[in-house]
C-alpha cells in the first residue's frame, strides 16, 4: 500500500471513529431532550389541566352537597340545579379532554377515558334525577380523579427515570469517545512511523535492483534517505549505459519496420479493393488520385487517373464539384435510379479529399415502408393515432377556414367480455370487421383510425351539412343493430358508445389544437358510455364543468383522508321480541368545512370509482371497533363494505388488526356484503367470506333480493343474516313487493338464518313486518344516524319509545289501554 494511501486510510479512519462517537452523543442527547420534553408535554401539562378539572369537579361536588342538605336527598333536583350541573359538567369534561389529548395509550389514557365516560353518563341522564344520585355519581368522579392523578403522576415519576437515564448514557459516550480517540490516535502514528521507514528502504533496493545491482538487503545505515539517494545515483549511471545499447538497437530496428510497412500498404490496396463502398481520393485540383474497384463498377467509364474535367463531364460525379461538394454527408440519385449517400473527408497535411460512396437504394426502399407501417395501425390496417391528429390539426388549421368537420369518438362496449368469452383472436377479428364496417360509412374524403384499444376515431368533412354528423352517428347505431357481426362462427350485437364535437366555420377559433379538440370528443365519449340509454353525446361545455367539478371533489376527498374529516355516525337496530337495542350500524359522514356536510350517495361512489374506499374503509373498521368495545353488553356492530374493499387484499389482515386493537369480540361484528360483487371472479370473493368467517365474523348479505343471483349464492356461501332492502319495505302495499318479503322470511327460516328488515319508517309497516315473523330492523321509526355522542341517549329513547307505544299503530296502543283499564 502507498504512503499516500496509508496516510487516507489513518485519516479516515481516525474521522470515522470521531464521527461514530459524536452521531452516538447526539443521538444520545437528542433521547434526553426527548425525555425531558415528554415530561412537560405528556406529564406535567396535562396533570395541571387534571387537577384544575378534578377541582372544579370537587367544588362542583360540594355545591350539590350542600343543595342536598338543604333540599332533600331524595328530591330530584329543579331545572336550575340541572343546568348549573350541565354547565359545571361541562367545564369539567373540557378540562379533562384538553388534558387526554397529550396523554399517550396506556392506563393513565383508559382512566381518562373512563372518566369521560362517566361525565357524558351523568349529562344525558334522563328523567327525574335525584340529589343523593347526583351527589352520589359526583362522589365517584372526585375519586376517579384522584385515581386518575395518582396514575399521572405515576407516569411523571417513570418519564423523570428515563430522562436520568439517557443523561447518564450522555457522559458515558462522552468519557468512552474521548479515551477511544486518545487510543486510536497513538496506535496510527505509531504504524505510519514503522511502515514509511519500512517503504523507503525496500523503494531503494528496488531501485538498484532496476539498475542492476543484485538483490540484496541494504546494510542498515540508521538513514533511510541517504539509502534512496544512493541508490537513485546507481541507477542514472545504468541507464546511461543503456542508452548507448538503445541507440544501435534503433537503427536496426528502422529498417525492419520500413519492410514491414511496405507489406502492410499492399494489405491496405487489397482491402480497400474489397470494401462493399466505392472510394477514391482527389488531390488539390479534383484529379483522382487513387480509386478501389466498387468505384470503378459504381461509375463505369472512369479511368484511374481521371481528370479533374472528365469527373465534372461525368452525369453523377459531377456532384464532387457541385453544391455538395462541401465537407461531410450528402445523398443523390443518380442516372439509372439508385440512392447514393457521398461522404467526403478532408486529408488533412497529405492534402486531396476522400469520398466515399454507399449505395442506400435497399435501405431507402426499406424505410420509406416503415414509416408507411409507421403511419397504420397493423390489425386493422386502418390510419392510427399519429395519422389521425395530423389529419385533424391540417382540417382545424385549414388556411382557407372554409372547412366544416365533426370530429368522432367511438368506443366498443363490452369489448373485455369478448376476449374474455371468446379469446383475443375474436376480439381482433370483431375490431378488423368493425373498422371495415365503419370505413364504408364514409365519404371519400373522411377519415377513419384506430386509436386506441377498441377505440376509434373519425374525422367527417361535413360538406355544408350541419347534421351530417349527427346522421353519421345514427347511420353507425343502424348498420350495427341490422347486421350483427358474426364473431366466432356466432352473431354479436355490437353496440358503440358515440361522442362528437362539430367544427362549424361560425365556431372556430384560431390555431385549434388537435389535443384540445379530443378532449372534448372524449368528455363527450365518457358521458355516453355512462348514459344506459342514450349512447351518443354532442359535446357542450357544461361536460367540461362537471369533470372538473368531479376532479376536484377527488382531490378534495383524498384531502379529507389526510386531514381526517370522516366522521362516524350510528343508527340502531331494533330486537322487537326484547324491545331494546339489539346493535348499530356504523355509517361514514363527510362533514367538509367547504362543502359542509356532504351526502354519502355523492362521495361513496367516486372513491369506489378513484380507489379511495379501502383506506376509508379502513379508518371505518377501525374507529367503528374502537367505539363498539366500549358498549355496554353485547351490543353488535354492523359495517358495510364496499365491493371494492372486499376484493382487496388487505380487508382480512384490516378486520383482523381492528379486532386485535380494539379487544371488540369477533362475534360482535357484522359485515354486511352486496352480492353485486359476485358477478366478477366469485370464487374469489367467496374465499375471502369464508376466511371473515373463520376470524368469527358474522357476515350478512345487504339488499338481498335486488341483483340477480342471490339464491345461488345463498346456496354456496351460508350467510348468518339476509337483510331484506328497503325498497320493499317502503312499498309494502303493492302485492308483488309483499310477497317478496314473505318469499325472504320463508328462505330464512328455511336457511336458520337471521332476517333483518331495513328502512322502516312508520309504525304500520313495523307492525306487518313482525306479523310476518320478521324481529329485527332498522329505521328512521327508531331513530336516524346519530352521532357516537348520543348513544346512550338512543338506547333509552328505544326503551322508553316501546314503553310509550309510540312505535306502534295508534289502534294497537288504543286497544292495548283499553285492555289494560
Amino acid at each position: 500500500m502507498s504512503i499516500n494511501a496509508k496516510l487516507l486510510l489513518s485519516g479516515i479512519m481516525l474521522a470515522f471513529v470521531g464521527a461514530t462517537f459524536a452521531f452516538a452523543l447526539h443521538y444520545r442527547n437528542h433521547l434526553a431532550f426527548d425525555a425531558t420534553t415528554a415530561i412537560f408535554e405528556r406529564g406535567v401539562d396535562p396533570l395541571d389541566r387534571l387537577e384544575i378539572a378534578a377541582q372544579r369537579a370537587d367544588e362542583l361536588e360540594q355545591r350539590f352537597l350542600e343543595k342536598s342538605v338543604d333540599q332533600g336527598a331524595d328530591r330530584p333536583i329543579g331545572s336550575a340545579d340541572g343546568a348549573e350541573l350541565l354547565t359545571g359538567l361541562a367545564g369539567v369534561l373540557s378540562d379533562l379532554r384538553a388534558a387526554a389529548i397529550s396523554v399517550p395509550d396506556g392506563t393513565s389514557a383508559t382512566k381518562l377515558e373512563a372518566l369521560a365516560y362517566g361525565l357524558n353518563r351523568l349529562r344525558v341522564a334522563e328523567g327525574d334525577v335525584s340529589h343523593r344520585l347526583v351527589r352520589r355519581e359526583l362522589s365517584a368522579i372526585v375519586d376517579e380523579f384522584d385515581d386518575a392523578l395518582n396514575s399521572l403522576r405515576a407516569d411523571i415519576v417513570a418519564m423523570k427515570g428515563v430522562a436520568a437515564g439517557e443523561n447518564h448514557e450522555v457522559e458515558r459516550v462522552a468519557w468512552i469517545g474521548l479515551a477511544t480517540g486518545l487510543l486510536v490516535g497513538a496506535l496510527v502514528m505509531l504504524l505510519l512511523g514503522r511502515s514509511i521507514g519500512h517503504s523507503i528502504r525496500r523503494a531503494a533496493a528496488s531501485l538498484r535492483e532496476v539498475g542492476g545491482a543484485p538483490a540484496e538487503p541494504l546494510p542498515p545505515t540508521g538513514d533511510t534517505m541517504k539509502d534512496l539517494a544512493a541508490a537513485i545515483r546507481f541507477v542514472e549511471t545504468a541507464i546511461e549505459q543503456k542508452d548507448m545499447a538503445s541507440s544501435r538497437h534503433a537503427k536496426e530496428t528502422k529498417k525492419r519496420f520500413e519492410s514491414e510497412l511496405h507489406r502492410q500498404r499492399r494489405r491496405f490496396d487489397a482491402a480497400l479493393n474489397n470494401m462493399s463502398q466505392a472510394f477514391c481520393l482527389l488531390d488539390e485540383d479534383g484529379n483522382l488520385v487513387a480509386a478501389n474497384d466498387p468505384f470503378f463498377k459504381l461509375f463505369p467509364g472512369i479511368g484511374s487517373s481521371a481528370r479533374a474535367e472528365k469527373l465534372r463531364q461525368h452525369a453523377d460525379l459531377c456532384v464532387l464539384f457541385g453544391s455538395a461538394a462541401a465537407q461531410g454527408s450528402s445523398t443523390f440519385q443518380m442516372q439509372n435510379g439508385r440512392s447514393v449517400q457521398m461522404r467526403r473527408h478532408d486529408g488533412g497535411r497529405e492534402g486531396g479529399t476522400i469520398v466515399i460512396f454507399d449505395d442506400i437504394t435497399d435501405q431507402m426502399l426499406a424505410h420509406r415502408e416503415l414509416e408507411r407501417l409507421s403511419r397504420q395501425d397493423l390489425l386493422t390496417g386502418l390510419a392510427n393515432r399519429t395519422v389521425f391528429y395530423e389529419r385533424l390539426d391540417e382540417a382545424l388549421n385549414d388556411p382557407t377556414g372554409e372547412t366544416d368537420i365533426a370530429i368522432l369518438a367511438l368506443d366498443v362496449e363490452g369489448f373485455n367480455s369478448v376476449n374474455t368469452t371468446l379469446g383475443h383472436a375474436a376480439g381482433d377479428d370483431l375490431l378488423r370487421q368493425l373498422g371495415d364496417r365503419l370505413g364504408s360509412l364514409l365519404g371519400p374524403a373522411d377519415l377513419i383510425a384506430r386509436l386506441d384499444g377498441d377505440e376509434f376515431g373519425i374525422v367527417q368533412r361535413l360538406n355544408g351539412q350541419p347534421d351530417a354528423g349527427l346522421l353519421l352517428c345514427r347511420a353507425i347505431q343502424d348498420d350495427l343493430q341490422q347486421r350483427p357481426v358474426l364473431v366466432a362462427g356466432r352473431p354479436l350485437a355490437v353496440r358503440v358508445a358515440i361522442g362528437m364535437v362539430p367544427m362549424l366555420q361560425a365556431d372556430r377559433k384560431s390555431a385549434v389544437d388537435a389535443h384540445a379538440v379530443m378532449q372534448d370528443c372524449e368528455m363527450a365519449l365518457q358521458q355516453a358510455k355512462s348514459d344506459p340509454l342514450n349512447k351518443v353525446k354532442l359535446y357542450v361545455p357544461e361536460i367540461r364543468e362537471e369533470l372538473q367539478a368531479r376532479r376536484r371533489l377527488v382531490a378534495d376527498l383524498r384531502d379529507a383522508l389526510d386531514r381526517d374529516e370522516f366522521e362516524l355516525y350510528f343508527q340502531p337496530i331494533v330486537d322487537l321480541r326484547r324491545e331494546a337495542v339489539s346493535g348499530f350500524e356504523a355509517l361514514v359522514r363527510w362533514n367538509s368545512p367547504t362543502r359542509g356536510l356532504v351526502s354519502p350517495g355523492l362521495f361513496i361512489p367516486v372513491m369506489e370509482e378513484n380507489g379511495l374506499i379501502v383506506k376509508l374503509g379502513r379508518f371505518v373498521m377501525q374507529e367503528a371497533c374502537r367505539h363498539a368495545a366500549r358498549w355496554p353488553g353485547d351490543l353488535a356492530l354492523s359495517l358495510n363494505l364496499s365491493p371494492i374493499q372486499v376484493k382487496s387484499a388487505t380487508l382480512v389482515p384490516d378486520v383482523r388488526q381492528a379486532l386485535l386493537k380494539s379487544g371488540l369480540k369477533p362475534s360482535r361484528l357484522q359485515l354486511e356484503v352486496t352480492e353485486s360483487l359476485f358477478l366478477d371472479d366469485a370464487n374469489t370473493v367467496l374465499d375471502t367470506l369464508t376466511q371473515l368467517r373463520d376470524l368469527g365474523t358474522v357476515i350478512s348479505m345487504d339488499d338481498f333480493g335486488t341483483g340477480y343471483s342471490s339464491l345461488g349464492y345463498l346456496s354456496r356461501f351460508p350467510f348468518d343474516k339476509i337483510k331484506i332492502d328497503q325498497s320493499f319495505v317502503r312499498d309494502m302495499d303493492r302485492s308483488e313487493n309483499m310477497a317478496i318479503v314473505r318469499a325472504v322470511m320463508g328462505l330464512g327460516t328455511a336457511l336458520t338464518m337471521k332476517v333483518i328488515a331495513e328502512g322502516v319508517e312508520t309504525p304500520e309497516q313495523m307492525a306487518v313486518l313482525e306479523a310476518e315473523g320478521c324481529f329485527e330492523m332498522q329505521g328512521f321509526l327508531f331513530s336516524r344516524p346519530r352521532p357516537a355522542s348520543d348513544l346512550a341517549k338512543m338506547l333509552v329513547q328505544v326503551r322508553n319509545g316501546f314503553a310509550e307505544g309510540r312505535f306502534r299503530p295508534a289502534a294497537a296502543v288504543a286497544e292495548q289501554s283499553a285492555r289494560a283499564g
